[in-house]
């Protein structure tokens, strides 16, 4: 999450300080402060780079920032991003837009980076080479316990394992790689896409059981409702009432239902930022906060047909003969109604659950640019 959205939703410089503070003290062991100042900063945060750093960082620490800067599509605005870190990570203290000082000074040595996230704040320290992760001061814990208790009771080869963890916190080793957000070998990213679809099957596989599809979807339905009143009232969404229209579709595919759906344990998120590859070419499928049971069907769809950008939903509505397979695992000419309209039921929910998570009535505005560009896309291609 860039930093000019944390700056406008949140006591972003409150939250920092405190959460720094608490991870040292509950991982370190080891009592810091962490203030704004500009005299003797030993911390900075550059334009455009919204992760604090030493003035005088290491070559090993810079690899965290060539990794998250790296660009996919262009080759010239991925040298010209390239050399505009290559200048901020080579000019100390100038340029920067924000000056800390971490006491006691050892603490801020050259080979760590504090990275804020949406929910949490990584420490990557590189001379360890272990990245520590906690949950921001003062947000709700759910997404947390999800991922923490999901990664405590599974082991896959594409599970980083955890190395420590305590209530509110955890860490793991530093990946070495890019995410595959970032990955520009077409041929590397095409492995990573092949490989994440191999892990949610062997995930599926594992945990793959049938429910009632009526009352399935009449349960995320309902919970879909519930949270739209909710989010009316706290988050003042515009999209109420286009919410609801979608859920009455579910009248026009009652007669091709079938009796049972099978559910798995889902991902919930699978993009390309959340799947990993390292320098030897394994794939790590990561940030499993939204882990849950799901259609078989969310996770592939989610994947294949890039749901998490804009403007998608028309290809995955239209569904293409080749992406079909993948979904569905059938070689069918396009997705039966059934499996989009439960993709997209969960998805909404997804939306829906993810907004209210987030503090204060932030996040409805990023609802209602969703639900406008989904609602205008079964418009115009239906379901059926």
């Amino acid at each position: 999450m860039d930093l000019s959205s944390m700056l406008a939703r949140e006591d972003f410089f409150g939250l920092l300080a405190s959460t720094v503070e608490a991870y040292f003290r509950e991982a370190e062991h080891t009592d810091v402060k962490l203030k704004r100042q500009k005299k003797d900063a030993n911390l900075v945060i550059k334009p455009g780079l919204s992760a604090l750093f030493p003035p005088k960082i290491s070559k090993r620490a810079q690899a965290f920032f060539y990794s998250e800067w790296n660009v996919r599509g262009s080759k010239l605005k991925n040298l010209a991003v390239k050399a505009y870190v290559f200048a901020m990570m080579h000019t100390g203290r100038l340029f920067s837009s924000y000056r800390f000082c971490l006491a006691p000074p050892e603490t801020a040595g050259r080979d760590l980076v504090i990275a804020p996230n949406n929910r949490s704040i990584r420490f990557f320290d590189y001379r360890t080479g272990i990245v520590g992760c906690r949950i921001k001061d003062g947000f709700s814990d759910k997404y947390f316990q999800n991922q923490l208790q999901f990664r405590l009771h599974h082991s896959y080869d594409f599970l980083l394992p955890l190395e420590r963890w305590g209530e509110k916190w955890f860490t793991e080793p530093i990946l070495q790689g890019h995410p595959l957000a970032r990955v520009t070998d077409e041929a590397l990213y095409q492995k990573g896409i092949s490989d994440a679809f191999a892990a949610i099957k062997a995930l599926a596989d594992d945990t793959v059981h049938t429910v009632d599809a009526r009352a399935y979807l009449r349960g995320l339905t309902e919970r879909i409702a519930a949270l739209c009143a909710e989010a009316k009232e706290k988050k003042k969404i515009k999209t109420a009432d286009d919410t609801l229209r979608l859920l009455e579709i579910y009248h026009h595919i009652e007669d091709v239902l079938p009796e049972e759906i099978p559910v798995v344990m889902s991902h919930g998120d699978l993009q390309t930022g959340n799947i990993w590859l390292d320098d030897s070419g394994k794939t790590i499928l990561y940030d499993w906060e939204t882990a849950g049971e799901r259609s078989i069907w969310y996770d592939s769809a989610v994947l294949a047909y890039s749901l998490r950008r804009p403007n998608q939903w028309r290809q995955f509505l239209r569904s293409r003969a080749e992406d079909a397979r993948r979904v569905s695992g059938k070689a069918d000419s396009v997705l039966p109604a059934v499996v989009k309209y439960t993709v997209l039921l969960e998805d909404v929910l997804f939306r829906m659950e993810d907004m209210a998570e987030l503090p204060q009535d932030w996040g409805g505005d990023i609802y209602d640019a969703y639900l406008l560009d989904l609602k205008n896309a079964v418009t115009e291609v239906g379901i059926a």
